[in-house]
C-alpha cells in the first residue's frame, strides 16, 4: 500500500512533464513524416515533362486558359525591323466565316485560312488597334509590313471558326461588333466576346443596330455610337476606341457624333491603306469577297497602294 502511494504522488508530480516530453516526441515524428512526403513527391514527380500532357483532355477546364493573353503576351518585334515613315497599314475587311458560304460577304474557313497563311508567308506582322493608333498619331514605329485584320458585324461564327484559326497562326485581330442582339446564335455572345478580348482579339464597335448613319441626326448617331461603346466596354473591361461605320455611310455629323462619343479611329469601306495623312476617322480599308480566288486575293494585297 506505502509503495502504491509513492508511486502514485510520483507520477503526479511529474504528469506535466511526461506530457511535455510526449509533446516534443509528437511533434518530431511529424516534422520527420512531412520530410518523407515531399522527398517522395520530389523524387516522383521531378522528372515529369508537363509538356507532355495534352491540357486540352484534362477535365473541368475551360479551353481558353491556357491561352489567355497568349497573343499579347507572347508579342516581340525585332527592332531592326521596325519602320517609322508613313507607308501606310492594309486594313483588310472580312465579315461571316462559315462553311455555307452562299454569298460574297461569308467566306468559308478553309479560303480564310489560306488567305491568312498566305499573309503570313509574305512576312506581314498583325498588329492591334493600339498599335495602329500609337503609328498613326504618335508616330510610333511598326513593323516593316504590318496589317490589320478585321471582322465588321460580330457574327458568332467569327468565334467558332474564325478564332481558332488566328489563334493557330498567332494572329491578331479586330471584330467590329453590333451590339443590338449579342445571344450566341446569330451575333456574338457576351462570353465569347469577353474570351476573345482577353486573348488579344480587339473588339470595338458597329453600332448598336447597324444603321446607315448618314441618314440618321445628329443626336440619333450619338446615341448609336455611345451605346455601342458602353455595351463593349462593360463586357470587355476595357476602352473601346474604334468604329467601323455601317455600310461606309457616314456624313460630317457622324465624325463629330464619334468624337463626341470618345472614338479615336473610325473606318470607311474605301480601298486603300490606313496613313498618317488620313483624317483619323475616316481610315481606308481593303474589302476582301468571298467571291475572290487566291490570286485576285495576291493582287490585292500586292497592288493596292494608300
Amino acid at each position: 500500500m506505502y509503495e502504491k502511494n509513492t508511486l502514485r504522488k510520483i507520477f503526479n508530480s511529474n504528469k506535466l512533464l511526461i506530457i511535455i516530453i510526449a509533446f516534443f516526441i509528437l511533434c518530431g515524428y511529424l516534422i520527420y513524416a512531412n520530410f518523407l512526403s515531399k522527398k517522395f513527391i520530389s523524387d516522383n514527380f521531378s522528372s515529369i515533362n508537363y509538356s507532355d500532357f495534352n491540357t486540352k483532355e484534362l477535365p473541368n477546364q475551360k479551353s481558353d486558359i491556357d491561352s489567355k493573353n497568349t497573343a499579347l503576351q507572347s508579342r516581340s518585334f525585332n527592332t531592326s525591323e521596325l519602320v517609322n515613315d508613313n507607308r501606310g497599314v492594309p486594313v483588310l475587311y472580312y465579315h461571316s466565316v462559315k462553311e455555307s458560304a452562299d454569298n460574297e460577304v461569308t467566306i468559308t474557313p478553309k479560303m480564310l485560312k489560306q488567305q491568312l497563311e498566305y499573309i503570313k508567308d509574305q512576312g506581314y506582322t498583325t498588329i492591334t488597334m493600339n498599335e495602329l493608333k500609337d503609328y498613326l498619331l504618335n508616330n510610333s514605329p511598326i513593323p516593316k509590313k504590318s496589317m490589320i485584320i478585321t471582322f465588321d458585324d460580330g457574327y458568332m461564327d467569327n468565334y467558332n471558326y474564325a478564332f481558332p484559326i488566328l489563334k493557330d497562326l498567332n494572329m491578331v485581330a479586330t471584330i467590329f461588333c453590333i451590339t443590338s442582339n449579342l445571344d450566341g446564335s446569330y451575333y456574338l455572345s457576351k462570353d465569347a466576346i469577353k474570351e476573345m478580348s482577353d486573348y488579344g482579339i480587339d473588339i470595338e464597335s458597329h453600332t448598336v443596330t447597324h444603321p446607315k448613319l448618314d441618314a440618321l441626326s445628329y443626336e440619333d448617331q450619338l446615341t448609336e455610337l455611345r451605346n455601342s461603346k458602353k455595351t463593349l466596354e462593360e463586357i470587355t473591361g476595357k476602352e473601346v476606341n474604334s468604329i467601323a461605320y455601317p455600310f461606309g455611310n457616314f456624313n460630317d455629323d457622324t465624325i463629330k457624333a464619334s468624337k463626341n462619343a470618345g472614338y479615336i479611329l473610325g473606318f470607311t469601306t474605301k480601298r486603300g491603306f490606313s496613313d498618317r495623312n488620313d483624317n483619323k476617322l475616316r481610315l481606308d480599308r481593303i474589302y476582301i469577297s468571298s467571291k475572290y480566288n487566291m490570286d485576285t486575293f495576291k493582287e490585292i494585297i500586292n497592288k493596292t497602294e494608300k
